[in-house]
């Protein structure tokens, strides 16, 4: 059974968190039975699926998780489907809706796409027919991801090389930044590096267009942080899950946060922090592992500008 709005079916173990590359779906519809079967028969498929009753509590969900796709009714009580379909790009761009209307409304559900509905589903609508619209629907999100990794691969290449041919320690630092804000698309970028007294310091900042200058975006345990990458490589933390690495938390919500260390054989000469602070973007190992390449051209760059 699920709880709309708060327990999430999962296919292996009922209200567990998926795993990263989990698709997460949420459905909105007025009638507890609808929600229900959808719910039921996307998560034997191995889908994470939320419910909500209406627009409003959709957007709620939306506006503190992510979801790849929306299977929304058209006609709810506070807040209907294309009104939740004109309100999903404003804090959620990448999720894709799909509009489920009655026979009567056809040229409504037409007009939805219109408007940016990724499809639509007939009521009464056989499960299989969902079931391959949903799958279409990730899949074409999936190639759309993998496009805009390839040429985030081939920009960040390029930065390396800059990267490497840079003199000064400053223009490193100046190019790791831009490389984040503009490349990886991060609202904050900061590099830390050793003080000479067996610390670390934070270098350079860098933020994005997206944030007001004056927000609070908390202040980094360098301790903590230094802790972690000397018994790991991977630092990929989302949400509240982030807050243990900062000595002040963030007064805008994070999302997501990702560190890259800046080592020189197993010597840490610093580290590359890169924050979120927008559904939309939330990081993976696969920005890990591209961001990693410039931690490593970079770690070798700012060793030789110090010699």
């Amino acid at each position: 059974m699920v709880i709309p709005g708060e327990q999430p079916f999962y296919a292996s173990i009922a209200g567990s968190q998926p795993d990263a590359d989990v698709c997460r779906i949420l459905v909105v519809d007025d009638e507890k039975f609808i929600r229900d079967i959808l719910a039921d028969f996307l998560g034997l498929e191995g889908y994470f699926v939320r419910t909500a009753s209406d627009g409003v509590s959709a957007l709620e969900a939306l506006t503190t998780s992510r979801f790849d796709l929306v299977i929304s009714d058209l006609k709810m009580p506070r807040m209907g489907g294309i009104e939740l379909l004109e309100a999903i790009p404003r804090v959620s761009p990448s999720t894709l809706t799909v509009i489920m209307t009655g026979f009567g409304t056809v040229e409504t559900a037409i007009d939805a796409m219109k408007r940016g509905a990724y499809d639509y589903v007939l009521k009464p609508f056989k499960m299989e027919e969902v079931i391959h619209i949903v799958q279409r629907g990730i899949d074409k999100q999936r190639l759309t991801a993998e496009n805009m990794r390839l040429k985030e691969a081939v920009s960040l290449y390029s930065v390396s090389e800059a990267i490497a041919a840079s003199l000064s320690l400053e223009e490193v630092l100046e190019t790791i930044g831009h490389s984040a804000i503009h490349e990886m698309r991060a609202d904050v970028v900061t590099t830390w590096l050793e003080d000479g007294k067996g610390g670390f310091t934070e270098r350079h900042s860098l933020l994005g267009g997206r944030l007001e200058s004056s927000a609070s975006l908390g202040v980094m345990d360098a301790d903590v942080i230094v802790q972690h990458l000397m018994r790991s490589q991977n630092l990929v933390e989302h949400g509240a899950n982030a807050h243990r690495f900062f000595s002040s938390v963030p007064e805008v919500p994070i999302v997501s946060l990702l560190v890259v260390p800046l080592k020189v054989t197993r010597r840490l000469l610093g580290w590359v922090a890169l924050g979120s602070f927008t559904n939309a973007l939330r990081f993976d190992e696969g920005h890990r592992k591209l961001f990693s390449i410039i931690g490593a051209r970079a770690a070798a760059s700012i060793e030789n500008a110090r010699l």
